[in-house]
């Protein structure tokens, strides 16, 4: 497995110009990409993630813009700097001069806090900055483990310490869910049946279509009756 501070210690190891360094990582970066056998441009270096190809040398440009970018936080802690427009204004003065010295605009390359900085905010450097310091002195209750009859304690990473407080938040907000769901009745249950009723259909009404007719009077019938007989003969 590759081990990426091992550029870290040749560069420091050696005191050549910038051209020279830049030719020697080269050479180097070439036969650890054979042996591992994939392209290590990229991934030689932790100062990889810093790098910009179109510099000229730009290894070594990467690799003292990582190296200073260790050093901008332990400078304002130093301090104790608490008010993000003070913060603001330290690092915009010393990103120009040292800008001006790399050759390069060290704008989201500047300190380790770059990476959480929001360009929306007012004062974002010193926003970002007091940021990455309250993400860094977060801290859960210890864990501890009992190894060969000795207690250990393990104070985890800030990142580690986290995911385990979010992850009992979830667990304590599962609980309390799970609880109001006992409690409260179930309608179902606890309404009684209700009654079915069906309502019958009064009974329909029978009816006659009546015709209307002529009453004819005794006579008359008589002697129409007469005629048609007489007819009939």
């Amino acid at each position: 497995m590759w081990d990426e501070n091992r550029p870290l210690k040749l560069i420091k190891a050696l005191s050549f110009d910038a051209f020279s360094m830049q030719h020697i990582i080269d050479t180097d970066k070439y036969f650890a990409g054979e042996i591992n056998g994939a392209d290590m441009c990229g991934i030689y270096a932790p100062f990889c993630k810093c790098c910009s190809k179109w510099v000229e040398n730009p290894c070594i440009t990467a690799y003292k813009i990582y190296e200073r970018m260790n050093t901008v936080c332990p400078m304002l802690e130093a301090t104790g700097l608490e008010d993000a427009r003070v913060v603001q204004a330290v690092t915009d003065v010393d990103k120009y001069l040292a800008s001006e010295g790399i050759g390069i605009d060290l704008c989201g390359r500047y300190a380790p806090f770059c990476a959480v900085c929001d360009k929306n905010q007012p004062f974002p450097c010193g926003q970002a900055y007091l940021r990455l310091r309250a993400v860094e002195g977060f801290s859960t209750k210890a864990l501890a483990a009992q190894v060969g009859g000795e207690l250990v304690i393990n104070m985890p990473r800030w990142d580690d310490a986290l995911t385990q407080a979010l992850d009992e938040a979830v667990v304590v907000e599962s609980e309390q869910a799970d609880t109001q769901k006992e409690e409260q009745p179930v309608a179902a249950a606890a309404a009684p049946e209700a009654e079915i009723t069906v309502e019958e259909a009064p009974p329909r009404r029978a009816f006659r279509i009546g015709t209307a007719r002529r009453r004819i009077p005794r006579e008359e019938s008589e002697e129409s009756a007469g005629a048609a007989e007489e007819k009939a003969e």
